[in-house]
């Protein structure tokens, strides 16, 4: 997962929007994040990840630092990038995941919403590794930043 990680358009300094940007092109397709309140959702999931045809969107909850937006996103990135949008946060139960698009998008017609991956199970493999990743991607924008540091660059050169 760290290699994986390592692999990611990481913009020095870091900057979500532009990281948002960069796996965008990366992946080739766009990502879009929503700040919402997360808090009213069922199961009060900080983050969640909508899968939609030509797009994907995130949405994050919208009272918090930066840091843990950051870290939320990257959590859903993490979801993204290890595959786990191949099955629905609620089964087959597309009633439940068209209501909460009801409710927390209503300018989005959640016909469009191929599949909403949310937090239903805390301890599940998929919720350990995405929280795994999230912080292995952390640590990733830190070691890019630490390797592009102009003191790194002019105190300890490569050999």
């Amino acid at each position: 997962m760290l290699a994986m990680a390592r692999e990611l358009p990481i913009p020095v300094p870091w900057d979500l929007d532009v990281f948002i940007q960069n796996l965008a092109a990366y992946r080739g397709r766009p990502i879009r994040l929503i700040p919402t309140d997360t808090a009213a959702l069922a199961d009060s999931p900080c983050g969640l990840w909508l899968t939609r045809e030509h797009d994907d969107l995130i949405l994050h909850e919208i009272g918090t630092s930066a840091y843990h937006i950051s870290t939320i996103v990257a959590h859903e990135i993490g979801h993204m990038m290890l595959g786990h949008g191949r099955h629905r946060a609620f089964g087959a139960d597309r009633d439940r995941e068209q209501e909460l698009c009801r409710k927390v998008l209503p300018s989005i017609d959640p016909e469009t919403v191929q599949a909403v991956l949310g937090r239903t199970n805390y301890a599940s493999d998929q919720e350990r590794d995405a929280e795994m990743f999230a912080s292995l991607l952390m640590i990733a924008a830190a070691e890019t930043a630490d390797q592009q540091s102009v003191v790194r660059g002019v105190f300890f050169r490569r050999r």
